[in-house]
């Protein structure tokens, strides 16, 4: 790959910027990214996002309710993670069945754990194999996002990409329920375009393109 900036120019600013490449290459392993949340999320390969190991954490679980994200955001926290991709709620949507306003409940009190400056990336809740669980999706999925853009939290609608009329697409599930990798590459390519850092996330990336002969 050729690089459009001169060669002075080059080595004037990677003289600048090599401290900061540097700190980060050696700085302590600690999360530039948490992720919290239910099984989808739990059984994503977001470690992807970052060419450096320990980068993304992943605190998922599978059967997460909203409840029990907001004590994997307090942990996460406690670990000095500053920013956060979170999914959650289709265990209380259905596997609790719980009415909408408990689940708004809920999830205003997982809200309140962020940090007030700490950045997020809520996904909505996909929907799964049974067209007649649509409404309820869509229900809470109005609600969340009206709280997530009250509070500055970006949101991100998966459904484009792995549903259709409000049925998951067969090839995005075995179950109807969890991703398949196909659905998991559909995830990790709209949250790299969410990400505007993302070049930071690749130093190695940067380091290339900036040292590419001209």
């Amino acid at each position: 790959m050729s690089s459009n900036i001169a060669a002075p120019s080059r080595r004037f600013f990677l003289g600048a910027i090599a401290p900061v490449l540097a700190a980060v290459a050696l700085a302590p392993a600690v999360a530039s990214i948490a992720v919290v949340g239910d099984s989808l999320a739990a059984g994503c390969p977001f470690r992807t996002l970052s060419c450096r190991p320990f980068e993304v954490i992943n605190f998922a679980k599978g059967g997460a309710r909203l409840a029990d994200i907001a004590g994997q955001l307090e942990r996460a926290q406690r670990n000095r993670a500053r920013r956060f991709i979170i999914d959650g709620g289709l265990n209380d949507l259905f596997g609790a069945a719980a009415p909408i306003r408990d689940i708004e409940r809920d999830f205003r009190g997982m809200l309140q754990v962020l940090d007030p400056g700490a950045s997020a990336i809520f996904t909505l809740m996909p929907y799964i194999a049974q067209r007649e669980a649509a409404p309820r999706i869509d229900a809470a999925n109005a609600m969340m996002a009206e709280l997530c853009r009250e509070r500055g939290i970006e949101v991100l609608d998966l459904n484009p990409h792995v549903s259709l009329n409000g049925v998951r697409r067969a090839e995005m599930s075995d179950d109807g329920v969890h991703f398949t990798p196909r659905a998991n590459a559909a995830w990790i390519a709209a949250l790299r375009e969410k990400l505007s850092d993302q070049l930071f996330l690749d130093s190695g990336r940067l380091a290339k393109i900036l040292l590419a002969p001209s």
